[in-house]
């Protein structure tokens, strides 16, 4: 109207027009927390807690192999085209790949960095200073397809353990990616990525890498939980709704406490009987020595390795390494043992396999 004011049909469409911009269907609907590739952030986060607690356990092992202490923390999980994933791994880098078969079925692989595949490989060879080599000879290719075969196998007990079936491993197959055609992922589809960090006793602090089936992740996901109830995961049952989804597009992240026992002064710690049942490796050494590359590419049926250890000396017993007793051989029924002669006191071997 001219004079300014409204008619009441006027006034009744735009009552109308606010009814239908109030109105619950006319809103976009909340965002819940997006699912990448079939896996929720929380199953993400799920998978996270579960591979650092796998690491975790696995590697007192890898120290003794290595001889030197191994940390494997903070895995960090990504689901990425298989594209995107190529493009990470442009450069030259070592491949191991091993599949889970069982339980739970995938592939995996796992990707080094030239330089961390040769510290890695040069002390499973028995190079303290581990130097890598010039290039990765065959037998240095091989010792490295050991660690990682000994580090998925260990993963593997563990999550059958949780799973109640068994898991087991194809035999390890390495080589070495020049660029992003020579990675052995599929073609296309989307893959889980996890990132590691890795330190190695001042010689290696730097990251390795974890490619996987997405379907193998959510299987890992679902041993996290615990195993199935009633086909579902028992983490993620439908009657249970997620903090994500009760408060919209907030982010709402698992609560994350530090390992037990961090921070604490020394002398101060848990008891020490929740630890008893925790597994660790006992290994016999009868003596070591050194000896280059060549040589050892040269052994062959009847060569003979002089160690450092006189006949009749006692053999060491290590644990994670570090050397808690030792003792002489001897034979029970067709097998080897070792008396022990000489150990040190409990006190001293809790310290010394911390």
């Amino acid at each position: 109207m001219g004079d300014g004011s409204l008619s009441q049909d006027e006034i009744d469409a735009l009552l109308k027009g606010a009814d239908e911009v109030a109105s619950p269907s006319s809103l976009p609907a909340m965002e819940t927390a997006p699912s990448t590739g079939g896996l929720s952030p929380l199953e993400r986060d799920s998978l996270a807690d579960l591979i650092n607690q796998s690491m975790s356990a696995v590697a007192p092992s890898l120290t003794a192999y290595l001889g030197k202490n191994v940390r494997i923390f903070n895995a960090y999980v990504e689901v990425k085209s298989a594209n995107a994933i190529r493009g990470d791994f442009s450069r030259p880098f070592v491949q191991v790949g091993m599949d889970y078969t069982g339980s739970i079925r995938g592939k995996n692989i796992v990707l080094f960095s030239m330089n961390d595949a040769g510290v890695i490989s040069s002390l499973m060879m028995g190079d303290d200073t581990g130097a890598p080599p010039p290039e990765l000879s065959e037998a240095h290719q091989s010792t490295l397809q050991e660690f990682v075969s000994q580090m998925l196998s260990s993963c593997a007990t563990q999550f059958a353990d949780r799973l109640g079936g068994a898991v087991g491993t194809t035999a390890p197959d390495i080589s070495v990616s020049k660029g992003a055609s020579d990675l052995q992922i599929p073609s296309s589809g989307d893959l889980v990525k996890v990132t590691y960090n890795i330190n190695i006793e001042n010689m290696v602090n730097s990251k390795f890498y974890h490619v996987l089936d997405v379907s193998l992740a959510s299987d890992l996901v679902r041993s996290a939980s615990g195993g199935m109830q009633g086909g579902a995961p028992a983490h993620f049952a439908p009657q249970q709704q997620m903090p994500s989804q009760a408060f919209g597009s907030v982010g709402v992240s698992p609560v994350k406490f530090p390992p037990l026992g961090e921070g604490l002064p020394p002398g101060v710690g848990p008891n020490i009987n929740l630890l008893l049942d925790v597994k660790l490796t006992l290994t016999v050494e009868l003596g070591r020595t050194t000896m280059l590359v060549k040589d050892i590419l040269g052994l062959g049926e009847g060569s003979i390795i002089e160690l450092d250890k006189l006949a009749g000396e006692p053999v060491d017993l290590l644990v994670n390494g570090k050397l808690i007793a030792r003792g002489e051989v001897v034979v029970i029924d067709e097998n080897f043992g070792v008396r022990v002669t000489d150990i040190v006191s409990p006190a001293e071997r809790i310290e010394r396999v911390q």
